[in-house]
């Protein structure tokens, strides 16, 4: 299955995921998902090394299924005329990635000024690590 495949090829993809033909990218990208989720090797931990292989065989097939699938929403996305991929992907609806990186930074972020909070609220109280604050000499009471 290429990108600029064909109606069987598509035909074949939706086959595989088990989506209509004209699925939109969310639904295909929801079956995707849902496929990948017991496909996946990593899935498989206590898998022999044939079947960690089947199993990645049949993950790249599902991923090959949802590309053609993708590139299908997106050209009718476009207009259905399959212009140029540059104006296909500028016109495509945008999927939301699953990756770690944005909640990792928000995460690092958010870690970070709970320390300097901290920080600031021990040198605020005079909390360990905070400098002394100067002593006043007592007066003897005399003026």
């Amino acid at each position: 299955m290429t990108a600029g495949a064909g109606p069987a090829a598509r035909q074949e993809a939706a086959r595989l995921l088990g989506v209509d033909p004209a699925a939109s990218a969310a639904e295909v990208q929801r079956a995707f998902l849902k496929a990948a989720r017991t496909a996946h090797p990593d899935m498989r931990p206590g898998a022999g090394p044939q079947e960690r292989h089947d199993a990645a065989v049949e993950f790249d097939r599902l991923l090959r299924a949802r590309d053609v699938l993708l590139d299908a929403a997106r050209t009718a996305a476009a207009g259905g005329d399959g212009g140029s991929p540059a104006e296909t992907l500028r016109a495509a609806p945008r999927v939301p990635s699953q990756s770690l990186g944005g909640p990792l930074v928000v995460l690092a972020l958010l870690s970070f000024l709970l320390v300097l909070l901290v920080t600031v609220e021990q040198g605020l109280e005079g909390g360990p690590g905070a400098p002394a604050a100067p002593s006043r000499p007592v007066s003897s009471g005399r003026p």
